[in-house]
């Protein structure tokens, strides 16, 4: 009973997944609907192309043919007494009749072409919507990876999600609109030829059917391997994907380690452990056929006997087996279909993952906007840690941050201050407190609203292949040249983007490779400035900035301050001795807070750090 529940539990599973891909059909249920109805055509037109090749080749063959069909409320026709096919049965080779036979002749091809073309009709209908969903499904999975918190991304490889967004999503779509295509045209075109076979000779078509159960045999044999092939495909694929993606990323690292060698190594295993499963999986699908075939010509020898204990004409047993021929191709994709069926399944299970998985961080039912923020932060009681278990990178932190002032986070590495602004920005939730602005708890608030709200300088910088004009632009995206060229000025970058090849036109490379760490900074800082957010967060702003364009920016700090809170981590302490208030973190907690004068006379940690940059005192 119980293996019985799970086997029922797992194909609960598959209708559900099946039920989920098909639901992005929908939206184009009319061509689908055409596509599925012109490949019915398509496999009943097999059975119509036997008809026609049976009688016409009696006809031209042996002169006789029966073409006798049953019209409702008529009865009864005879079809050659309609169009005058008696008049040339049994007569020779003349050339009277030689153009009538030609023309009747042609009646084979002129059916091979209708369903040629209602074929290429089926497979346009269902390839044009297996793109549309993979579109559909690639932007979906993407809205879904960019909704996703950091720890999400701290936990996942970028080329793991590069390949569930291109290669999961196409094989998914694929894959479901083959089987939509099988599961119609092939069992009608199969259905269509044995019935008319059935009606003709009920006895040959009842000893065809011994051999397809046996036809099915290699199918089931190999279809579970086949399955966890394509998983394994997924899974080298990334893998690959991985170890390139990282090879570019940190080609710096790479050449200055000299390691290109041992990157190339590391391609190449994994490249290999590609190839070899996918050879694999080729063997696998690809013997299913021959062993179709070869159980399929036993039936063949078989009804080759019984046409002659029979007596059956010879042209009458060739059309027959023309006809078992022409619905080869779909029985073997028939075959196959379980194999097609795992793949899909395989491919949708990682995208389907991705949507099942819950977002770290959340918009709460019914999420205020924030408008006209005043810069207003508050900090209550607030506790986080990265990992469960993990010593907390920030605890019990009371902070409150008034609107329009400058505040400076000190500390040692780890004492919590980048985790500080990562909570403001809600890119984690705190496990215990809540953080306010304006007197909204961040919570109740839309994300999207919140960090609008926040323009930010990282620490890490970080540019988009595009120009420099646009990197600024980045920061607010209707800005006019005229703005991004201001926020330059005052970030002291218009001086040097001016000298480039394009001026603001020009391209910064991957991450911004074609500038130096300086223009890079002053770029961001630019972005920064444009955003004009009334709360402004400096992490490590200046640290790649030289003295003279870092005395620049502090005076346009001067400036841009007025109206905004301002939040700034520096190690550099010259950045921020004019701050408002200096809070000093320790073990992610406040240990003190106050001016420069103040803190450097009663916080012997924030003496320490200062003596450490400043050999006389201040």
């Amino acid at each position: 009973m119980e293996s019985g529940s799970q086997a029922e539990k797992a194909d609960v599973g598959v209708l559900e997944l099946y039920r989920r891909i098909f639901g992005y059909v929908y939206p184009y249920r009319y061509r689908f609907i055409l596509g599925l109805a012109t490949a019915m055509l398509a496999g009943a037109s097999t059975g119509a192309l036997y008809v026609a090749l049976k009688n016409v080749t009696a006809l031209v063959l042996r002169g006789t043919a029966d073409f006798t069909v049953k019209v409702p409320l008529v009865g009864e026709m005879d079809m050659s007494q309609v169009f005058g096919f008696q008049d040339w049965l049994g007569l020779g080779p003349n050339w009277q009749t030689a153009g009538k036979i030609a023309a009747l002749c042609l009646v084979v091809p002129c059916f091979v072409l209708l369903r040629g073309l209602l074929d290429f009709l089926t497979s346009y209908q269902l390839a044009w919507i297996a793109q549309r969903v993979t579109l559909d499904l690639r932007r979906k999975v993407f809205s879904r990876i960019m909704a996703r918190s950091l720890e999400f991304f701290n936990k996942r490889r970028a080329s793991d999600l590069i390949q569930t967004v291109f290669g999961m999503t196409s094989a998914c779509a694929s894959a479901s609109m083959t089987l939509a295509q099988d599961a119609v045209r092939r069992p009608a075109a199969v259905l269509a030829v044995v019935t008319v076979l059935f009606i003709s000779d009920p006895l040959f078509m009842a000893c065809s059917f011994i051999v397809f159960p046996i036809c099915m045999l290699p199918v089931t044999i190999f279809s579970r391997r086949v399955r966890k092939s394509g998983k394994n495909e997924q899974i080298f694929a990334g893998q690959i994907m991985g170890i390139l993606q990282e090879a570019l990323a940190g080609i710096r690292v790479v050449k200055s380690h000299a390691r290109e060698t041992y990157e190339m190594d590391r391609f190449t295993r994994s490249a290999e452990a590609v190839n070899k499963n996918a050879l694999k999986l080729t063997i696998l699908v690809e013997i299913v056929g021959p062993l179709v075939e070869s159980t399929a010509s036993l039936g063949i020898a078989g009804g080759l006997f019984y046409c002659w204990w029979r007596g059956v004409p010879f042209d009458e047993f060739m059309a027959r087996c023309l006809a078992l021929v022409a619905i080869y191709p779909d029985v073997k994709a028939l075959s196959r279909t379980q194999m097609v069926m795992s793949r899909c399944r395989t491919a949708s299970d990682g995208i389907f993952e991705m949507f099942n998985e819950p977002l770290e961080v959340q918009d709460a039912p019914g999420a205020i906007t924030l408008q006209n923020v005043s810069g207003e932060i508050e900090f209550e009681n607030v506790s986080f840690g990265y990992f469960p278990g993990a010593a907390p990178a920030v605890r019990g932190l009371n902070l409150k941050f008034e609107p329009g002032k400058f505040y400076a986070l000190v500390g040692e590495s780890g004492a919590g201050k980048s985790t500080t602004l990562s909570l403001l920005l809600r890119f984690y939730d705190p496990f215990e407190g809540r953080l306010l602005i304006d007197g909204h708890d961040l919570k109740a608030v839309s994300q999207s609203s919140l960090r609008e709200n926040i323009g930010i300088v990282n620490q890490d910088l970080f540019l988009f292949h595009d120009t420099i004009e646009n990197n600024i632009r980045y920061g607010r995206l209707n800005a006019t040249h005229e703005e991004v060229r201001e926020a330059a000025r005052v970030a002291r970058a218009d001086e040097f983007i001016l000298k480039q090849p394009q001026g603001y036109n020009t391209f910064v490379g991957d991450k911004g490779c074609n500038l130096s760490g300086g223009q890079l900074q002053r770029v961001t800082i630019a972005r920064a400035i444009l955003r004009n957010s009334p709360i402004l967060l400096l992490d490590e702003a200046t640290s790649n900035l030289d003295p003279e364009t870092e005395q620049a920016f502090k005076d346009a700090l001067r400036v841009l301050r007025k109206g905004r809170t301002v939040v700034a981590i520096a190690h550099r302490f010259s950045t921020i001795l004019e701050a408002d208030k200096i809070v000093v973190m320790d073990q992610g907690a406040v240990l003190d807070s106050g001016t420069h004068e103040e803190l450097l006379n009663r916080c012997p940690v924030y003496e320490r750090l200062f003596r450490l940059q400043f050999s006389t005192p201040a």
